[in-house]
């Protein structure tokens, strides 16, 4: 039997699937991606009543819309990842949508902040399987100049997924509450429960539209030869290691700009609730087209826009265009919660969603582009793995932290907000910059030794 050490220089080329056939594969993939994201993020449209229900505090809130997802995801991402890089990737993510969907459903059956922990925990089995094994197979149906773009849009209708749960949440909790609680035979069920039973049912068109998609041949410099073992953890930490002053700023950079996002997205519906009055449906009416519109058009615009400048011959365009839009985006983050105005403030945070997701498809970019084919999902699944422990964690509690013991007042969430995410922003940028040298020598090396 072949060691993992043998490789082959490059692969046979496969009969390459047509234009058709892999926008198919995206969408479904972006399906996949919006569902996931309605369920993990309808839980920022119920803060109040699950607070009012339960008990709870802004910082466990905080715990519930973050780590709670990102604990499980810390210990799955990269064991699912070499998961992906091995064997089929789309059985990979089908498992994984049996597992978030079953969690959304738990969510709704919870009776404690404890039991809410667990299931929320339990969600991160999405992403874990999603993410890793998607930018994987992406990057085998499509070359290197046209993979941002089609990443991009798989990230990007994320952002879709976030619009539609507070869009979908809105409307199914307030008619919800006003039928009022569920009186069956289990028991007595809230509004905000019932909202995630219904949620949880949206992933049976994803399961079947994921059956029909084709898991494709892997191709690329470091393929692995038949009869191959993966690599091992260690080999990844190892291939980290030798590349550390790209990686480690970028892993750390890409998450500071998430954790803003991360921050706005959770408490932006808190925000317009409990600063300007909205209900939860005008939250949804309001506030989740400006998400879909200005995360959505960030991520895929960049991703395009990326596109054309490495085909234009800019080796660093996946790092140089996200730091200019999020410095775009800085001044919008710092002013939108401080306005009289909800509709100016509304405006402002669209804005700055625009700019600010970039990074997500245009900079995210840049892993699979330095990365060797076999090790493409372990290395994606470290970045999401430190960008959820990180970012989907620090994002929100910050904001959380801020607004419980240094302001001490839910009604000071606007002063929490245009702290905390601007500041991770410009950690970001630092980072970044950091990084930006050492990776135009590793892209031309890659080129040379190509």
């Amino acid at each position: 039997m072949m060691t993992a050490a043998k490789l082959e220089a490059s692969a046979p080329p496969p009969a390459p699937a047509s234009l058709l056939r892999r926008w198919l594969v995206v969408a479904a993939l972006s399906f996949a991606s919006i569902v996931s994201y309605v369920d993990r993020q309808v839980i920022n449209l119920l803060v109040d009543p699950i607070k009012a229900d339960l008990g709870l505090s802004d910082v466990q809130i905080s715990l519930l819309q973050g780590f709670s997802f990102a604990l499980l995801y810390a210990f799955l991402a990269i064991p699912l990842a070499w998961v992906a890089d091995r064997y089929n990737r789309k059985w990979v993510i089908l498992g994984g949508v049996i597992c978030w969907s079953a969690a959304t459903f738990g969510s709704g059956l919870a009776m404690g902040f404890a039991v809410l922990f667990f299931a929320r925990m339990l969600v991160g089995i999405g992403e874990a399987t999603l993410a890793p094994a998607g930018f994987s197979m992406l990057s085998d149906y499509f070359t290197k100049e046209k993979l941002p773009a089609a990443i991009s849009v798989f990230t990007g209708t994320g952002f879709i997924g976030s619009g539609l749960a507070l869009m979908i949440g809105g409307y199914l909790y307030s008619a919800l509450a006003a039928a009022g609680p569920a009186v069956t035979s289990f028991g007595t069920f809230q509004p905000w429960q019932l909202t995630f039973f219904a949620v949880a049912g949206l992933s049976i068109p994803v399961f079947l539209c994921l059956l029909l998609i084709r898991e494709p041949a892997r191709t690329g410099v470091m393929v692995l030869a038949e009869g191959e073992e993966a690599p091992p953890a260690l080999e990844i930490f190892a291939f980290i290691k030798r590349n550390a002053t790209v990686f480690l700023p970028l892993f750390f950079g890409f998450s500071c700009f998430a954790a803003s996002q991360f921050g706005i997205g959770a408490w932006a519906p808190s925000y317009f609730i409990r600063i300007h009055g909205w209900s939860q449906m005008e939250v949804g009416q309001y506030f989740g087209p400006a998400t879909m519109f200005g995360g959505l058009a960030g991520v895929v615009a960049g991703g395009f826009l990326v596109e054309r400048l490495l085909a234009g011959g800019m080796k660093d365009a996946t790092l140089r265009l996200p730091m200019l839009a999020v410095a775009c985006a800085f001044p919008f983050a710092v002013a939108f919660p401080l306005v009289s105005s909800p509709f100016v403030a509304l405006a402002m945070l669209t804005l700055a969603l625009f700019f600010g997701t970039v990074p997500f498809g245009a900079g995210v970019a840049s892993f699979p582009l330095i990365t060797p084919n076999r090790m493409r999902a372990q290395i994606i699944a470290v970045y999401l793995l430190v960008a959820n422990l990180f970012g989907y964690s620090a994002g929100p509690l910050l904001v959380a932290w801020l607004t419980d013991n240094m302001f001490g007042s839910p009604s000071d969430i606007d002063r929490s907000l245009a702290i905390a995410p601007p500041m991770t922003m410009a950690i970001g940028l630092i980072l970044v910059a950091l990084a930006m040298k050492p990776y135009r020598k590793m892209i031309l090396r890659i080129e040379a030794e190509q």
